[in-house]
């Protein structure tokens, strides 16, 4: 993964994890502000119950004071009708009225009532009204709101009146609920976000305060004693506000935290990324033999000392380039001239008639060492000019039918008695540049060279076909086959080491080669003798995408 890749995807997902975040603490935030609005609502609704039913109570106990008047009890006289007209006129109460222990209305006065109304009402049975038969059995009563002829509504308040310990009547009280500041009294402490509304246990309105909120929160209580129903709503509009307000916080705090981390991206790239792009080429110079590369990569002590280590491991490589090169030049040229001396003195003992059987036998073995060294220094020629240089240039295509014709031309020419056999199944290309001529070249000669039967009677085999997206090109031979100790090192199965190790360089040749094609080898020997060695490589890139043949 490329580090500017990788940055983006943690910057990505650093922007996820924030956005998560915000929606998760918007959420949070949402719902406490929301429960903490709804439990100030349910506090303000439940005190606006309690102080409807405490001011009910306040009526009720007024009501039970002027019933134990003396003059109240004394029914159809004047002084009753006189308490009458005294209680309506110093309390809030629109009208009273006395009924007698039998149920018989003795006396009654009302603000709006005529007398003619009054006169046609007294003396009238009320013992079936509940607030009568409740106030007669002892208890002081409260009545339903009901709908008195005016269209308001009417609470009737009753309470005992007793004469030595006995219920002699009732004391009524009519007190209008819709007249009167009875609501809006509760409502003095809510603010302008506030809505009330009152309702009996019949679902009948007696106050409705509501307003036209786009959204609203609500909660309710009851009224003990009466039943009633408070319900009181509240504008979530600075509730929605206040959510969008810090909403809009978050999501300030968030931009301003992914542009401080793209901003350290850029700082990162500038600082790190670049560094190492640059360090990269610089390597792919040293890799291909340019040593003279000047790398600067910061001023940061981390990347000078990085930067001092490239210089010396360029210097170190120049050097010891240097002096492989004059190693490989004294070794070829030096040493092959020594060798050819030594194989033409050879060549001269072996023409000579002088020579006996054992001299000759001897000059046969030297001539045999100075033509394997030979061959020795000529593997060493390609391996320095293939690998160890490093200024060779990078595969190119080769078409895998001119390939394996080229192979087996150079050995029919240089062993014109063996026998050299191709069949190629893979009409394509692959990255073989010079270096897989000499890889296969390699094996072919190894097989013709190590073989036990004479000359004309030695084979080799050259096939290629496609696997894949590689193409695997086998020697086989009917030869002895490769020792255990070349045939793991020559797969890669063993390093060499001083007791494990191959003779010559050609096998180390054809395994470094495969291995910078990015190749594989691998050795088999058949059932009917011989060996085989296949060496697969890549395809050329153009043609990774064909189907197999």
């Amino acid at each position: 993964m490329r580090l500017r890749s990788g940055f983006l995807g943690v910057l990505l997902l650093v922007a996820l994890i924030l956005s998560g975040l915000l929606y998760t603490g918007v959420s949070l935030h949402k719902a406490e502000v929301t429960a903490q609005e709804r439990s100030t609502l349910e506090n303000e609704v439940r005190s606006v119950a309690h102080d409807l039913e405490t001011r009910l109570h306040e009526k009720e106990s007024a009501v039970a004071l002027w019933a134990s008047n003396d003059a109240v009890a004394d029914h159809g006289s004047a002084a009753q009708r006189q308490a009458l007209a005294s209680f309506r006129r110093t309390t809030v109460f629109e009208g009273a009225s006395v009924v007698a222990a039998n149920g018989t209305m003795v006396a009654l006065d009302a603000a709006d009532l005529s007398a003619d109304r009054r006169e046609e009402l007294v003396g009238q049975d009320f013992g079936d009204r509940t607030y009568v038969r409740e106030a007669l059995d002892g208890d002081s009563h409260v009545s339903d709101p009901f709908e008195a002829e005016s269209g308001n509504y009417v609470v009737i308040i009753s309470a005992p009146i007793r004469e030595g310990g006995d219920v002699v009547g009732t004391f009524n009280a009519a007190f209008h609920l819709t007249e009167t500041d009875f609501f809006e009294q509760s409502t003095v402490l809510l603010s302008n976000e506030r809505s009330l509304a009152v309702r009996t246990t019949d679902n009948v309105t007696l106050y409705d305060q509501s307003r036209a909120f786009d959204t609203a929160l609500y909660a309710t209580a009851t009224v003990d004693g009466t039943g009633w129903r408070v319900r009181l709503l509240a504008d979530s509009g600075d509730l929605r506000q206040h959510l969008r307000r810090a909403t809009g916080l978050l999501v300030g705090g968030i931009i301003g935290t992914l542009l401080l981390v793209a901003a350290l991206g850029v700082w990162a790239s500038r600082m790190t990324i670049q560094q190492i792009e640059r360090l990269d080429d610089g390597l792919d110079r040293l890799e291909s033999g340019t040593y003279d590369t000047s790398l600067a990569l910061g001023p940061a002590a981390e990347w000078q000392r990085i930067s001092d280590r490239f210089h010396s491991l360029a210097t170190t490589l120049d050097r010891r380039e240097s002096q492989l090169s004059v190693f490989n030049r004294v070794f070829r040229h030096n040493l092959r001239n020594d060798m050819s001396v030594v194989m033409l003195s050879s060549e001269r003992i072996l023409d000579s008639d002088e020579t006996s059987e054992e001299v000759e036998a001897s000059a046969q073995r030297i001539y045999d060492r100075a033509e394997s060294f030979m061959a020795t220094t000529e593997h060493a020629r390609a391996i320095h000019e293939e690998l160890l240089t490093g200024r060779s240039a990078d595969p190119v295509p080769a078409t895998v039918v001119t390939l394996v014709e080229d192979v087996a031309h150079s050995l029919w020419t240089s062993y014109p008695e063996a026998k050299v056999e191709t069949s190629v199944e893979a009409a394509t290309e692959v990255c073989g540049g010079r270096r897989l001529p000499l890889i296969l070249r390699e094996l072919g000669e190894n097989a013709i060279t190590h073989a036990d039967a004479p000359m004309g009677e030695r084979s080799v085999s050259l096939t290629a076909r496609r696997d894949g997206s590689t193409v695997a090109f086998s020697v086989a031979d009917d030869g002895p086959g490769i020792p255990e100790t070349e045939r793991e090192l020559l797969v890669g199965e063993r390093q060499e080491t001083p007791t494990a190790h191959g003779n010559g360089l050609g096998l180390w040749m054809v395994r470094w080669l495969v291995d910078s094609l990015d190749g594989t080898v691998s050795v088999s020997t058949p059932t009917d003798g011989g060996t085989t060695v296949t060496v697969r490589v890549p395809l050329a890139e153009d043609e990774e995408g064909l189907p197999g043949e």
